[in-house]
């Protein structure tokens, strides 16, 4: 049986509902059952994410991403008619339609499992150069106050997220291969950025990050943290770093179990830093990756 004859709602809450119990984490049927069936096309043949962090159980959750093959506004039109997502006049509105009234673009939600609708993705087949991502008016003057930083460590742009929780934006950086930045560069950016730095354990694995990303917030004055991601293959993946990501590896779902693989992440800020895993749950050899360039798996 294919991966798409047995990917159903059903077996997505199932898997869902395990997600939830691998991290502790909560899962409020009524909040995740009106955006699994609003974008049930989407669940069932797209690609999915599931992910979670290190952070202490209260504070953490489960989120799902589904990624939609064209712009954001059929995206975002359906999240609204069905009252799940509501615009309120803030810049990150129209930040996304002004990028995807501007240039080619590929969309994505976030769902929280016990907050609903939390992100809408803008993926870029083709790279953006930074000047012209921050020539948007709608961009947060924290990301253009960090202009030579963006441009100085990846160049490009490749996706943006707004998160409409926690009124942030991300800027992810232009896959490229792992190597590109060493332990000592990665050690480099963090002291200039003032954040928590990486003990020497982190930054042996941070030498095969493939992109960084970087918070922003319109409400304040600098960037609030900055992300270094490593594809992993489950037997190489730091598991050893926190008993909620050997759980992850060990006990997650896929709707395709032969394509088993998993993002690990580790994001730092002024005063804190966390782990993230990611499992690709469903057709990530589907994927549409910017500038088409898949990131490495190690």
């Amino acid at each position: 049986m294919t991966e798409s004859a047995t990917r159903t709602l059903d077996r997505l809450r199932r898997d869902l509902q395990e997600y939830a119990r691998l991290a502790e984490a909560r899962y409020d049927p009524a909040i995740v059952d009106p955006v699994l069936d609003t974008l049930a096309d989407l669940w069932t043949n797209s690609v999915v994410g599931v992910r979670t962090t290190t952070h202490p159980v209260p504070e953490r959750e489960i989120n799902a991403r589904v990624m939609h093959p064209g712009a954001p506004t059929d995206l975002i039109e359906r999240l609204c008619d069905a009252g799940l997502l509501t615009y309120t006049g803030h810049p990150m509105e129209q930040l996304l339609a002004e990028i995807s009234a501007a240039v080619p673009v590929r969309s994505g939600v976030d769902l929280a499992l016990a907050g609903g609708v939390q992100k809408i993705w803008l993926v870029f087949p083709e790279l953006l150069e930074v000047e012209r991502i921050l020539g948007f008016s709608g961009i947060p003057d924290s990301a253009r106050a960090s202009a030579e930083h963006l441009t100085r460590y990846g160049g490009q742009i490749g996706i943006l997220a707004v998160d409409f929780d926690a009124r942030t934006m991300n800027l992810y950086s232009n896959v490229f291969a792992p190597g590109t930045l060493a332990p000592a560069d990665i050690a480099g950016i963090l002291a200039e950025l003032d954040f928590v730095p990486a003990d020497d354990a982190e930054l042996a694995l941070l030498g095969r990050t493939f992109n960084l990303y970087r918070t922003f917030s319109w409400t304040s004055p600098r960037m609030q943290r900055i992300c270094f991601p490593v594809r992993c293959e489950p037997s190489s993946f730091p598991t050893h770093l926190d008993p909620v990501l050997n759980r992850f590896v060990d006990g997650a779902p896929f709707a395709d179990p032969d394509t088993r693989g998993f993002v690990f992440y580790a994001a730092y800020g002024p005063d804190t830093r966390y782990y993230k895993i990611q499992a690709e749950y469903a057709a990530a050899r589907q994927a549409t990756f910017p500038g088409g360039t898949a990131p490495s798996r190690t």
